[in-house]
């Protein structure tokens, strides 16, 4: 069962790439910004099963960075997760690894798809919808699973 999930937007990406948006990198301010954040996710305790990322390389590269925090995890990319992503399909694929026993799990996404994740996840009057700067990490508590509305706040950390 599904304890608790991180939301984690992506850090401050280059402008374009000559490939298309999902070949952006992370910027080098993106890159400080994360490494600022480190000790602090660490302190929080950002430790994960699981590790889902989007393939784009700015939200890999992201995921990548927060890894020596959130220690040894399992690594994948889903297009679940991606900016036209379908929340309801990442949500299909987060029951079917909870079923196989992942409690703590990191998805490393784009916004407005975060944005539109927490609203979906978040408990009704858990507070006002956060924001999700570059990078941001939203800890979301389960108390009986992952269930839609079901997730409490636990923390935020953003720049």
């Amino acid at each position: 069962m599904i304890e608790t999930l991180y939301l984690v937007r992506h850090a401050k990406a280059e402008g374009s790439h000559p490939q298309g948006d999902r070949h952006r990198a992370l910027s080098e301010e993106g890159r400080r910004r994360i490494e600022a954040m480190l000790p602090e996710a660490d302190d929080r305790a950002f430790r994960v099963d699981l590790a889902l990322s989007s393939p784009y390389l700015r939200a890999v590269q992201t995921r990548d960075l927060f890894a020596p925090v959130f220690g040894p995890a399992r690594l994948e990319t889903t297009t679940a997760l991606t900016p036209d992503a379908d929340p309801e399909e990442l949500l299909e694929e987060l029951k079917d690894w909870e079923s196989q026993g992942f409690v703590r799990i990191a998805v490393f996404t784009h916004n407005p798809y975060v944005t539109l994740l927490a609203g979906l996840l978040m408990a009704s009057g858990s507070g006002s919808e956060p924001a999700f700067h570059t990078p941001t990490i939203l800890a979301l508590g389960f108390g009986r699973g992952l269930e839609v509305r079901g997730g409490r706040p636990l923390w935020i950390l953003n720049p």
